[in-house]
């Protein structure tokens, strides 16, 4: 499949209780994703989707809307209870970007995921389906970023199948924060990249430098 077409950007967050201590430091990262995502035109045509997501609400907070017009996350919109339903968020952040591209052979697809701690409520999906899922949506050229908090947690992205080039651990608020404009660099390589995309994949892993920021190396 060519590398050309339209962007489309789903970007999967963890809301659980533990999260509040990092509240800001969250907002900050996701605002400056959109903010960067904006400055450059290979994203700020593309489309982007936003889930929130703890025991209490997987809620899908922006859908398709244009890069350029995407307003920044509010506090009120962002707020942290419960426990944590990675699953049942992956899985409606898939189905998100599935509808979205359904006939459009030339769309990319950007699945970005955030979480501080491991899956323990979720009731729709489970672990085999949405590994299956994420191998199959890669096996289609989708790019998949899962950031996690540590290294015992980052490993779920990699035991769910997504691409070890797109799986990192952060550290802390000042991970979070450095979050933002990395995965958006990542974003941005993946989206501008010409030919085939399995290049187009390779070209969004995340290089040392950015593997440094996010656990906060100078």
């Amino acid at each position: 499949m060519p590398a050309t077409g339209t962007t489309h950007v789903c970007l999967v967050l963890d809301r659980s209780g533990s999260m509040q201590a990092i509240h800001d430091d969250a907002l900050g990262g996701v605002n400056s994703y959109i903010t960067t995502a904006k400055q450059d035109r290979a994203l700020y045509e593309s489309r982007f989707s936003m889930i929130t997501f703890s025991s209490e609400a997987v809620e899908t907070i922006r859908k398709n809307e244009i890069m350029e017009t995407v307003k920044p996350i509010a506090s009120g919109e962002y707020r942290c209870s419960g426990w944590t339903p990675l699953y049942d968020a992956i899985g409606r952040g898939i189905g998100i970007l599935d509808e979205a591209i359904t006939g459009k052979t030339d769309a990319k697809a950007i699945l970005v995921i955030m979480t501080d701690g491991q899956e323990n409520a979720s009731r729709e999906f489970t672990h085999e389906k949405i590994s299956a899922l994420i191998k199959a949506r890669q096996e289609q050229g989708w790019m998949v970023s899962f950031l996690g908090e540590g290294l015992e947690v980052a490993k779920q992205g990699t035991n769910l199948g997504a691409n070890v080039g797109g799986v990192a651990a952060y550290a802390g608020g000042a991970g979070l924060r450095a979050a933002g404009p990395v995965l958006a660099a990542a974003s941005l390589r993946y989206a501008k990249a010409a030919g085939d995309i399995k290049g187009a994949q390779a070209k969004a892993a995340l290089t040392k430098e950015e593997r440094d920021a996010l656990a906060g190396k100078k």
